[in-house]
């Protein structure tokens, strides 16, 4: 595929339709850089010289949150597909079946299934079955809620498998932390999720599997309204935004955001460069439960005239604790529609996707019914 004839001016801190290590078009430096690995997100001197410039927005003193945005790429569901497996059986510890062929995970030489479970912190953690592989294991949970319909699990801590002497079945023995490969939804609110320990176990050997956390996730929308004002770029429009380009300043140009209805961020900064609206999102104050975390998972801009979505990125700032989303200001123009008043109002959305964690520990002991 042919690369994009556009390339990076160190002088302009502008893309330019040209190709890299030719001449700038507009100021007439050598050496056009290349576009960096992610087509259409600024350089990562423009994303600094934002992030700076918006912090400087921010008052002097900040309050902390209980909240870490830290961010991904485009905005996806945190759950990873469904494992298909069979159904289990009633019996405690019925025999292994051979299982012939290939998993997600490797080709698989046998299962167990259990239907042993435990319950502490209001939860009720349910064994389903082991399948074991070449080189894995893979453990089929079930957690479950009495009084609330479970979001998702994406993590185990103080997991720890062993045989009916207490000895480990893993080298090492517990495991202090492990993300989980799928979760999904299960019937009654509770959760199905699956965990792939790097090493085949004999599933006739296990006896107990302890866990001593567990990491609740759900995903959280959020939906900002703004509106950019720039009649200058409404009467000089064209499609390739050269008008923004030149223009030294807009004194005039506003840029209002709505956030009143936001739960996790807030707007910390907003400004308006060349052809790039900014915002600054920050973490709330501590407004929900101690522990929590927040990954903020992507962002995608609209116009509001039409919902057309807008070209937009995002992008976090090395050891700060939020994230700049921006989008381009000629695109919007090009997609709304002011001939009527002339004030140069352009309306935009910005859809947030938020990814929400809270650890809760507790004690796990699953084991056979009767089993000490």
């Amino acid at each position: 595929m042919a690369r994009r004839r556009e390339a990076w001016c160190p002088r302009c801190d502008e893309l330019r339709a040209a190709r890299p290590g030719t001449a700038c078009p507009v100021c007439g430096r050598a050496g056009l850089l290349a576009l960096p690995s992610q087509p259409g997100q600024p350089g990562a001197s423009l994303r600094v010289r934002a992030g700076r410039r918006l912090r400087g927005l921010l008052p002097a003193t900040r309050t902390g949150g209980v909240v870490v945005l830290v961010l991904a790429t485009v905005a996806g569901a945190f759950a990873a597909g469904r494992l298909t497996r069979s159904t289990p059986s009633a019996t405690a510890a019925p025999p292994a079946v051979t299982l012939p062929g290939f998993g997600e995970d490797g080709p698989i030489t046998g299962r167990r299934n259990f239907g042993w479970q435990a319950s502490d912190r209001g939860l009720t953690v349910s064994l389903r079955g082991v399948t074991v592989g070449v080189g894995f294991t893979r453990l089929e949970l079930i957690v479950d809620s009495l009084d609330r319909r479970l979001p998702g699990v994406t993590a185990l801590d103080g997991l720890r498998v062993q045989d009916p002497g207490g000895d480990d079945l893993l080298p090492g023995g517990e495991i202090a932390h492990i993300n989980t490969a799928n979760s999904d939804r299960g019937p009654g609110g509770s959760v199905e999720t699956d965990v792939v320990l790097d090493r085949a176990i004999d599933p006739q050997a296990l006896a107990r599997v302890q866990v001593r956390g567990l990491t609740i996730a759900e995903t959280i929308n959020e939906r900002l309204g703004g509106v950019l004002v720039d009649p200058e770029l409404q009467r000089n429009l064209t499609e390739d935004g050269r008008f923004l380009h030149k223009r030294p300043s807009c004194p005039d140009c506003r840029v209002k955001v709505d956030c009143t209805g936001c739960r996790t961020i807030r707007v910390a900064g907003i400004a308006y460069h060349r052809d790039q609206v900014l915002l600054w999102l920050e973490p709330v104050g501590p407004t929900r439960p101690s522990g929590l975390d927040a990954a903020l998972q992507g962002a995608v801009a609209f116009a509001s005239e039409g919902g057309l979505e807008l070209a937009s990125w995002v992008d976090g700032l090395e050891g700060d604790r939020g994230a700049v989303v921006a989008f381009n200001a000629n695109e919007l123009a090009n997609r709304t529609t002011d001939a009527d008043t002339g004030k140069g109002r352009m309306a935009f959305d910005i859809a947030v996707s938020i990814e929400a964690e809270q650890p809760v520990r507790g004690r796990w002991v699953i084991t056979q019914a009767g089993s000490p």
